[in-house]
């Protein structure tokens, strides 16, 4: 063999090798699917799995580590930060962690790629980069902007085990975020980070988005489950009181609910332009009393007429009513469900923590629900002023050993309070709020093409104010 196609044959070895090693065994990797209980939710994350583990099948590997979050039952597991001492002590050979939601999909051979790039010896964690255009409601108004960097759940984020110990090491210290409310996950979990060990996110596009050929992970849209539930199976309860009555209903009758739906507003005063309104009592803050009130009337309704659903939105809620039938295709409405966005209150208090479904970006609840809610003595208000979405959809279902289901289509702020590239990878339900916008535009550039298939309602059902 002449000397120059040895050193070609050499250094094609060479490279074949050096391929090879960057590829990160199936085994060290321990892929972490933050999942839900509610049925459909824990079909989807298993499916999830079983694809994991078929595909590991194809690559002749040994199988990585898959960890259904909802299965371990480790309270707030969802905020990821209680998961972090359980994962570094089962897992003391794993190299790197991979977090994910149901919806992502993963494509283990690209990436194991992605991940024998970086050193797991470090400090490492990376995903695909979200950052605030501006100081955001969700975020209380912090100033990081585009300095900060957060990753998109849905597209997921690996960390490398040595970061994953130091950040179980600060817990186990009692050194976990106390603040009293999570209500963006992956925002408040890299500020944990940055704060306790001083590493940023890293931006790898191959974890996308949207598909492409080249993604080893993106988030998969929603599907609905079968037909569309129907607009005569759902009640909708729009919280509202007389001060709002002329700028907000005129709104909400001109977007979403000039459709023909089963609607009913519930206001502290008799209005003669609202004649579909019921008299409930209201308050300056809390609001238990009047939700509490709502769900006691919608009960009546809801066995009158024999509806499967509920939805309490309040009159500054804009959202897609197409897009919220075709989410309920997925649930049974002959269980007790709770389905909305959720926040969740001390998260970091093992006994007194709670989490909760926010009211502004909506909460629908199945009927059997709301029978139960309204029985004697489960679920009456400590106060009138006690906050109702806290209370009501958090602590009292706990009680009545209901979990709530987490949906990101559920929004309790308005467009521009989220990133472009986390709104692109959805298709939002609900956005909260009218607060210097034009809720009308919102609703046009959001929602009307999706729903322009339903039928309008006729003019005497919704008099205009």
């Amino acid at each position: 063999m002449e000397l120059s196609t040895y050193l070609t044959f050499l250094a094609c070895v060479s490279f074949i090798a050096s391929a090879n090693a960057s590829i990160l065994e199936s085994n060290k990797l321990a892929i972490v699917i933050l999942s839900q209980k509610e049925g459909y939710n824990a079909a989807h994350a298993d499916y999830l799995r079983k694809n994991i583990y078929e595909q590991d099948d194809a690559l002749e590997g040994e199988l990585p580590h898959v960890v259904l979050s909802h299965e371990l039952d480790i309270k707030g597991s969802w905020t990821i930060v209680p998961l972090l001492t359980h994962l570094s002590n089962e897992f003391p050979d794993v190299e790197w962690f991979f977090f994910c939601l149901e919806n992502t999909v993963i494509r283990l051979e690209k990436l194991l790629n992605v991940l024998g790039k970086f050193s797991s010896s470090e400090n490492v964690w990376i995903g695909h980069m979200l950052y605030d255009r501006e100081p955001t409601i969700i975020h209380h108004f912090a100033r990081h902007t585009k300095r900060f960097r957060y990753p998109h759940m849905a597209s997921g984020f690996a960390m490398s085990a040595t970061l994953l110990k130091s950040l179980s090491k600060r817990v186990s210290e009692g050194k976990e975020p106390k603040a009293d409310f999570s209500i963006d996950v992956s925002y408040e979990f890299a500020t944990f980070v940055l704060n306790s060990t001083g590493a940023k996110l890293t931006h790898v596009s191959k974890l996308c988005i949207v598909s492409a050929s080249d993604c080893a992970t993106y988030p998969r849209f929603f599907h609905s489950c079968s037909s569309s539930v129907a607009p005569e199976n759902i009640y909708f309860a729009v919280k509202t009181c007389a001060k709002f009555h002329l700028d907000r209903i005129p709104v909400v009758k001109k977007s979403w609910a000039k459709y023909d739906l089963n609607i009913g507003y519930f206001s502290d005063a008799a209005d003669k332009n609202l004649r579909e309104a019921y008299i409930v009592p209201n308050t300056t803050k809390g609001h238990c009393a009047k939700t509490y009130a709502i769900l006691q009337e919608a009960s009546k309704i809801l066995k009158k007429r024999n509806f499967d659903w509920l939805a309490i939105v309040d009159d500054d809620t804009i959202f897609s009513v197409v897009r919220l039938l075709n989410l309920l295709t997925c649930y049974n409405p002959k269980h007790a469900v709770a389905i909305g966005e959720r926040y969740g209150f001390r998260m970091w208090d093992s006994h007194y923590g709670y989490q909760y479904l926010t009211g502004g970006a909506g909460v629908v609840l199945s009927a059997p629900l709301v029978h139960l809610m309204v029985e004697p003595g489960a679920c009456t208000c400590p106060s009138a002023t006690t906050p109702d979405d806290m209370y009501l959809f958090g602590l009292c279902l706990l009680r009545l050993g209901v979990e709530g289901v987490h949906s990101s289509m559920f929004h309790q702020a308005q467009p521009v309070d989220y990133p472009n590239a986390y709104l692109a990878s959805q298709e939002p339900i609900s956005f909260h709020r009218f607060w210097s916008v034009d809720p009308k535009a919102v609703y046009n550039d959001w929602f009307a093409e999706v729903d322009k298939v339903l039928p309008l309602a006729e003019a005497s059902k919704h008099t205009e104010l």
